[in-house]
């Protein structure tokens, strides 16, 4: 068995200061390097069974001296009519460098956009400018005139933030005048209390919205207010109307439980329907546009799924760091603090071992690999995203060593799984 898809960290070193980075936060523990020739040339035996390749890490791809190389090398090797590609900030790709990368062998690139206001874009993406961008893709252009048989795919990644959500439809727009062929829309990943509150998806699944409206109806037929939960959940002495708000919510816990529906009653009581309503009109004039200049767009989900999904375990996915060390996913990766509902969260790497110490396959076989991928497979494990109303230290302390239904996989509190973060792999 091998992977179907290989991301490749080239360097932890970029020329932007994106405020919405890991590298910017507080918690991060990121070291800075770049990846040393031996380890690209250890994974050679994984290259010629993989249809993927994604040169895409914490840093700038475009800052490692021998990406070109890389390009190249991977395509003597990889399958035909396979992908190699890299996500960028487009500040160094010139139209000498576009024709070098696409004449290696590049067939998809996407480019960082998250505004159509020059303004904004420059204090969302710190060292950037939309006049680089569109160099950017003036530069790709070039190269596809140059070598008309490369296959290139040109792409965007938006990460939605409340600051600049009005800007989405603009966007999409302005990418489809420019004649790209894909667009990937991600809501931002918090790592502090000012990115938190700039997050723009809703706390509820559909699911729960319907079971708690069931149950605000029984309620009011017996004559009390759900909403009351707030204040009777911490009450000593309990009135009877008191004990009927309360049982009847422990009644609705247990019923969500059983139907493996995620419900809080905190975020249920707190939803906004105007909100859902706002966002859910953003992506629908975002959709039309896409569809009319005939461009592929992915869109997060606006509320968490019940029904969860690994896309890095499901579609076979290997990382490997700079250093070598490989990994399963984005989340884990690489170590660094995440918020989680107003609580500082300590994300740990999950690694299984180093391409220059053994060979890829081999750990990717190792039985401590094949065990993690079929237990997150399995998706047994809490929402804590939706669960939780207080702090729970099986998540929240460091290091994580269990969740609440006794997991040694620390995937409870992924915001993949939920459908909220889309990204080039």
């Amino acid at each position: 068995m091998t992977p179907e898809k290989l991301i490749i960290e080239p360097t932890t070193r970029c020329n932007f200061q994106c405020e919405m980075c890991v590298k910017q936060s507080r918690g991060c523990g990121i070291r800075e390097g770049d990846m040393g020739p031996d380890v690209f040339r250890a994974l050679t035996p994984v290259l010629p069974h993989i249809h993927t390749l994604t040169l895409t890490g914490i840093g700038e791809p475009l800052m490692y001296a021998g990406f070109d190389t890389c390009i190249s090398a991977a395509r003597e090797v990889m399958p035909e009519n396979s992908v190699r590609g890299f996500q960028t900030n487009g500040k160094l790709l010139t139209r000498e460098r576009a024709l070098s990368l696409v004449d290696a062998g590049l067939n998809k690139i996407c480019i960082s956009v998250d505004a159509s206001d020059p303004f904004l874009f420059s204090s969302l993406r710190s060292g950037g400018s939309l006049a680089d961008i569109n160099a950017a893709f003036d530069a790709l252009d070039f190269a596809k005139e140059q070598i008309p048989d490369s296959g290139l795919s040109t792409g965007i990644e938006f990460v939605l933030m409340k600051k600049n959500l009005d800007q989405l439809p603009n966007v999409v727009e302005w990418a489809g005048q420019k004649g790209v062929d894909f667009i990937l829309v991600t809501h931002v990943t918090a790592y502090d209390y000012s990115t938190e509150k700039e997050q723009a998806f809703m706390d509820n699944s559909r699911e729960g919205l319907a079971l708690f409206a069931d149950y605000s109806l029984k309620a009011a037929q017996m004559g009390v207010d759900i909403g009351q939960y707030k204040s009777v959940r911490w009450k000593f002495h309990k009135s009877p109307a008191d004990m009927k708000i309360y049982n009847l919510v422990k009644e609705m816990k247990q019923e969500a439980l059983n139907k493996g529906i995620y419900v809080n009653l905190f975020h249920l009581l707190a939803e906004d329907p105007q909100y859902y309503e706002r966002i859910q009109t953003l992506f629908d004039r975002a959709r039309l546009s896409a569809e009319r200049h005939n461009m592929s767009l992915t869109l997060p989900d606006i509320r968490p799924k019940t029904s969860r999904y690994c896309p890095f375990v499901e579609k076979k996915a290997m990382f490997v760091t700079w250093e070598g060390e490989v990994c399963p996913c984005y989340f884990l990766w690489h170590g660094y603090q995440t918020m989680r509902l107003g609580y500082t969260k300590t994300v740990n790497p999950h690694r299984f071992g180093n391409v220059l110490e053994k060979d890829p396959n081999s750990i990717w076989n190792s039985p401590d690999y094949i065990k993690f991928r079929a237990n997150v497979k399995k998706y047994d494990y809490p929402n804590c995203h939706s669960w939780c109303e207080t702090r729970c230290d099986y998540v929240l302390d460091a290091p994580f060593y269990q969740d609440c239904f006794i997991n040694e996989i620390p995937c409870c509190d992924c915001h993949w799984n939920l459908g909220f973060l889309n990204c080039l792999n």
